[in-house]
């Protein structure tokens, strides 16, 4: 599988080529030829790489809906039996799906792509388990494609699609960006490829999504397992967690202007809850001890850069944050 897809070093070039708009509803399956990552320049001296600010950088929040699920997978053991209480009522609690646009002369970028349109109904993406655990709760302007739609955008203008990992709530409109880069983590691909060819719909991993893009000429940039964190565009650096929640987990770090900088962690840390201290483990994570360790990186970052956490599916957090809808943009 791997030596039939196109892999892909971060280039030198500078992608600066204007792409014109076409429908989300007929994407366009001719050969353009792929983007290149930007190259930057090198910080020097003592210069924190977390430094580097773009003066027309523009982040859009994207509203992508809610998940409804039992709580105990957001923060583990947050309900349990004892002996006075064996059956004790569990708590259904609603959580956002965010997605991130960043407006940039030197190539847009796309964190994560939330849910399929058609997660559920006639012909669902989802399986059943999926569809009753997870709920998706949210009409038709709460896609990705509706919501960049409302931006005036097409999937052939972004430029980078980073993916934090590849769970049905966070990948389920890779299908889209024929164009585009896609950079993922190498562990999280070659786990969701697996999930697929065993069939196993045990997980979060969609498989009907995998088998759409599986089948299509993507243009695809693996993030290797020891691979350091590197600058995409200016102001805006790929953070490459590993394993924790997921096999392979990638977060953004994005220096603003006029706000302090952010870092987008996804579900490396889903809420405010699981962030601490102390620090708690969420109710799903494919390595415990990646979790936490990424947990201290997380603080470490954010600390040494003086940035704001933003969870991945912290529902107070995101309410407080202004989004795309309202005709705000974070720059």
């Amino acid at each position: 599988m791997k030596e039939a897809i196109k892999i892909e070093k971060f280039g030198d070039e500078r992608h600066i080529e204007a792409r014109r708009h076409r429908p989300w509803d007929s994407p366009d399956t001719s050969d353009a030829g792929p983007p290149r990552l930007s190259a930057v320049e090198k910080s020097s001296g003592n210069r924190s790489p977390f430094s580097i600010r773009s003066r027309s950088l523009k982040m859009h929040v994207l509203d992508l809906g809610l998940l409804r699920l039992d709580k105990n997978f957001m923060v583990a053991n947050s309900w349990f039996a004892t002996a006075n209480n064996p059956n004790p009522p569990g708590q259904v609690i609603d959580i956002p799906v965010a997605g991130y646009y960043i407006e940039h002369p030197d190539g847009n970028v796309l964190f994560d792509t939330g849910c399929h349109p058609d997660w559920n109904g006639p012909n669902p993406r989802w399986p059943e388990n999926l569809q009753e655990i997870f709920p998706h709760i949210g009409g038709d302007e709460c896609t990705l494609p509706a919501r960049l739609d409302a931006l005036g955008l097409g999937p052939d203008q972004i430029q980078y699609v980073v993916l934090s990992h590849l769970h049905c709530d966070h990948a389920g409109c890779i299908e889209y960006f024929r164009k585009s880069k896609i950079i993922v983590h190498e562990d999280e691909f070659c786990a969701a490829v697996r999930h697929h060819a065993l069939r196993d719909h045990s997980t979060p991993f969609a498989l009907r999504d995998i088998d759409k893009w599986l089948h299509l000429d993507l243009n695809w940039r693996e993030i290797g397992r020891t691979e350091p964190d590197t600058n995409i565009v200016d102001g805006v650096r790929l953070l490459n967690f590993g394993a924790g929640h997921s096999y392979g987990m990638l977060g953004l770090h994005v220096e603003l202007r006029s706000h302090p900088g952010v870092l987008l962690v996804s579900d490396a840390c889903y809420t405010a809850e699981n962030y601490g201290p102390p620090t708690r483990p969420s109710g799903i994570a494919y390595d415990s001890i990646g979790y936490t360790n990424t947990m201290q990186r997380i603080r470490a970052i954010a600390n040494n850069t003086k940035s704001s956490v933003w969870f991945g599916h912290d529902a107070a957090q995101f309410a407080a944050v202004r989004k795309s809808t309202e005709g705000y943009f974070y720059e």
